[in-house]
């Protein structure tokens, strides 16, 4: 099939790549403040989630 490519090349990357391109992509023809504010964008939504992450683990360890 046609995917087969694309699912190799994607094997290969990192899960914090694929996640990355998944959510926010960035192409080619994207303007330089467009793919610093998108990977920014990115990484501060995945700073919030572990932090919310180990939060919320705290709080159950705590009460446990």
């Amino acid at each position: 099939m046609n995917n087969e490519p694309d699912d190799l090349q994607e094997e290969d990357q990192p899960l914090l790549q694929r996640l990355r391109n998944s959510i926010l992509p960035v192409k080619s023809t994207d303007a330089t403040p467009v793919k610093l504010l998108k990977d920014s964008a990115f990484y501060l939504f995945a700073v919030m989630a572990l932090l919310v992450t180990l939060l919320l683990g705290g709080a159950i360890m705590f009460v446990l």
